[in-house]
This record gives C-alpha cells, structure tokens and sequence, in this order.
C-alpha cells in the first residue's frame, strides 16, 4: 500500500508524568526503539518548561514528543529578543519519534499537532526542532506542516523553524 492511502490512526495524544505508567511506556519505546530515552530525562537549565508528550493506543504507547518552552536564544547564552515589549520565546522540539512499524499513519503529526497547539497558546513565537540528515520521515512531516529549514554548523543535521 503507498503511504497515500496508509489509514490514518487517531492515537490518544497525552501529557505524561515522570514516575507514571505511561512514562515508563514512552521511554521504553524511546529506548527500545528509537534510541532517544537519555532526551526525555535531561536537564535542560534554559527551559522554562518541559513536557513529553505519549502518542497511544489503547495502553500501548505508539509516539513521542518532548518539548522545552523557553526564551529564543537562551541554550546559547544570547540575549533575550523582545518584540512589542515581549520577549519572545519557542517550543523547542527536543526528541521525537513514533514507533517504526506506525510511521505514515498520522501519529507524529498528531504529536506535532498537539504541541504547537500549546506553544501557541502559551504565546511562544516561533517552534524549532533539529534533526539529523539521516531523518527523511521526519523531514516530509516538518515540510508539509510548513516549516523552514537551515544547515546546522554543528554537525549533520538541519534546523527546522516555523512562526506561529
């Protein structure tokens, strides 16, 4: 079947805690699967927040998403941007997958979804994410949601922008 006429899932996308069931599903995925579980614990001293996201269905969790809200600039030690008299801030896109056998199906969209949902809510300015060259899928899902890309300097991967 081409991925046109895949079925589309309709995932349960939640917000999950540290030391829940749920979280113990998403790292295991992440681990077993993605190889991204060190993402979903770090300490990240710019954040203002943190949420991860699990894609699933039924108790099985299908998808992940972890994104930091915080002010533009912030990670690299730069200056605060303010516009209008606010400073702007972004959802960063800190690790994301969904399960390899459900790719093409809605699931990371319906993740992507959910979070610009939230930053836009929270009034950030713009969603960022990075991911290395090798992340086709996920490059087709952040083109057609609109996003804009950029070279990374740091290593082989590219930056994906959108205003919100």
């Amino acid at each position: 079947m081409n991925d046109a006429r895949k079925p589309r899932l309709r995932p349960h996308i939640t917000e999950v805690l540290p030391d829940t069931e749920q979280f113990t599903g998403v790292l295991e995925l992440a681990a077993r699967v993605l190889a991204q579980d060190r993402y979903l614990t770090s300490v990240l001293p710019a954040a203002q927040e943190s949420h991860v996201l699990g894609a699933f269905q039924g108790v099985r969790c299908v998808g992940f998403l972890r994104y930091l809200i915080q002010v533009i600039g912030a990670e690299e030690g730069r200056p605060a941007v303010t516009y209008n008299g606010v400073t702007l801030r972004e959802g960063f896109v800190e690790a994301f997958g969904v399960d390899p056998q459900l790719r093409r199906h809605g699931v990371g969209t319906a993740l992507q979804e959910h979070a610009m949902r939230h930053c836009r809510m929270t009034r950030c300015f713009q969603m960022r994410s990075r991911s290395p060259v090798t992340s086709v899928e996920n490059y087709a899902l952040k083109l057609a949601a609109g996003y804009v890309l950029h070279p990374s300097r740091e290593n082989d991967s590219y930056y994906f922008l959108l205003r919100l």
